[in-house]
């Protein structure tokens, strides 16, 4: 039934079994085929992509240690796997070649772009691990969503695509989606004068595999889209179309002008340093006042955390923990199982990608720059305060190189993603002043921060309870990111027995299917 809403990748299952033979019958296994009968054909689907599918995760655990380590020492798996995915199989150029991927000649030749971070040698690296990563996953009788969106466009050449064509199509986050994914629009609505609607933030592109810009999708816009509609209504003779209208949305009506304004101090960071990695526009405002995001500053900063939620040693205080509209905000995995030691069931604990999407009402970031490969390199920061006028221009600072520091660029997404996280509060907390020092000096410069110490009362204030009907709700919305072990926590706090043995469960089936690629054996007991 319409409007339908559905993800990119039910649009991309449904898409793939309305013209000729499924991408994904070539990787069900005997036993599967077997089955077909009592199993349906989408559940059939959605097994083989949870089982055979290359996801980041898969990539770098699984593939980046048998690449040639000569290659892998001097680059980055993140970094790598989004130009596979982006401009590889996934850029606006690859759609131009016969099998939908860049040869090596033209990949390296991206290096001559105005946006390119990359050397020729990086790309001719970056390229050399790229064959060699497709020869295993062929190996491997595994694929990723490229090759799935790859085969889509080649059958949709080849056969008429002959489903439901739609009136109006609107895509929202737009910027964790690839070009070539983008292109698959083209073929389900035909309403190219006003049938499409991209919404999305380009400081927000964290996904993985995914290198994002405005400008990239309204070149795509024209070329793909407006061009090929004016040739098909006009026998093949080209036309000129109108190019597409960009609509700047800069009333937020979630966040308070506190949190706005320190957003919008990484914003501009990222337009000085990374002008063509991101779409330069009007600042956000807010007609809710807000105070600014809070530093907090402990005398044991190592257990900040441990502070927070052990009482510290304040036996006649109550114990609340966070609630459900509150979450620690960490960078990885490894950081968020060391917080889980001091916090236990006491408080939502996800990495800034896990995050992404949601919403709360209070956010604690904690070791961002402490845990950041940056490390020291976030001195950087003081040129750009110099001429803001912000520093004294004797001052020592290193001048700003792009190849030296071009993860700056996704450091500083991350940063963005994880302040925009909150509608209320936000702490900030570090255990690594060396490293913090240097942001933290121009947010105070700017009077973006205040400074809070950490003691037993800023601590209880902090604590919000939830009721079970708060907690039930966070579950099913952790639950539909596949966060099953955040999503048992909410359920048991929600005294929920049936979410929690379905969180257990789904979380239980996602740790075969990763077994699966490293030890078969186990994943079949785990199984």
């Amino acid at each position: 039934a319409y409007p339908l809403v559905i993800t990119l990748q039910k649009f991309l299952i449904m898409l793939d079994g309305t013209i000729g033979n499924s991408f994904f019958e070539k990787f069900y296994d005997a036993r599967e085929l077997s089955n077909m009968e009592v199993v349906n054909a989408p559940t059939l689907v959605r097994n083989c992509i949870r089982t055979k599918e290359v996801t980041y995760e898969k990539f770098c655990s699984i593939y980046w240690p048998h690449f040639n380590a000569n290659l892998t020492n001097k680059l980055d798996s993140s970094r790598v796997f989004t130009e596979i995915m982006s401009h590889i199989k996934g850029g606006l150029r690859s759609g131009n070649s016969y099998d939908g991927r860049l040869n090596a000649e033209d990949y390296v030749k991206l290096s001559e772009g105005r946006a390119s971070a990359l050397s020729s040698h990086e790309r001719q690296m970056i390229y050399d691990i790229f064959q060699d990563y497709e020869k295993m996953k062929g190996e491997n009788g595994e694929f990723d969503m490229a090759d799935v969106v790859v085969d889509l466009h080649d059958r949709l050449q080849n056969e008429r695509y002959e489903g439901d064509i739609m009136d109006f199509v609107y895509i929202d986050e737009v910027q964790d989606l690839t070009m070539r994914q983008i292109a698959l629009f083209k073929h389900v609505c035909k309403n190219v004068s006003e049938g499409f609607v991209f919404c999305g933030d380009t400081a927000q592109t964290i996904a993985r595999g995914i290198d994002f810009r405005f400008e990239d999708i309204r070149s795509l816009f024209y070329n793909e889209f407006v061009l090929e509609s004016k040739c098909e209504t006009n026998h093949g003779k080209k036309e000129k179309g109108q190019i597409s209208k960009n609509f700047h949305l800069s009333q937020n009506f979630r966040t308070h002008d506190g949190v706005l304004r320190l957003a919008q101090s990484v914003i501009d960071l990222l337009y000085n340093f990374f002008p063509s990695f991101v779409d330069i526009l009007c600042p956000e405002t807010s007609l809710i006042y807000g105070e600014a995001p809070i530093w907090l500053e402990s005398d044991n900063e190592d257990n900040a955390v441990a502070k927070i939620f052990t009482n510290s040693g304040n036996a006649g205080a109550h114990m609340v923990g966070f609630g459900a509209e509150q979450v620690i905000l960490v960078r990885d995995d490894p950081a968020k199982n060391e917080i889980l030691k001091y916090v236990g069931k006491q408080a939502l604990v996800l990495t800034i990608v896990e995050c992404k999407g949601l919403e709360f009402q209070d956010v604690l970031l904690y070791n961002f720059f402490g845990s950041s490969p940056l490390k020291n390199q976030w001195r950087v920061v003081y040129e750009f305060m110099k001429e803001q006028g912000l520093l004294d221009a004797s001052c020592p600072s290193p001048s700003f190189k792009q190849a030296k520091h071009n993860i700056m660029c996704s450091e500083l997404k991350q940063l963005y993603v994880a302040i925009t996280r909150t509608r209320q509060r936000l702490w900030i907390c570090e255990n690594v002043k060396e490293f913090s020092e240097p942001v933290f000096n121009y947010w105070k410069r700017k009077c973006l921060v205040q400074v809070r110490k950490l003691d037993d009362s800023l601590a209880q204030a902090m604590q919000v309870a939830s009721s079970s009907e708060e907690w039930k709700s966070r579950g099913y919305k952790l639950l539909h990111q596949d966060n099953y072990e955040m999503a048992t926590i909410c359920f048991e706090r929600a005294n929920d027995t049936y979410g929690e043995k379905l969180a257990k469960a789904l979380g239980l089936r996602a740790n075969a299917d990763r077994l699966h690629g490293s030890n078969p054996e186990m994943a079949s007991i785990a199984r």
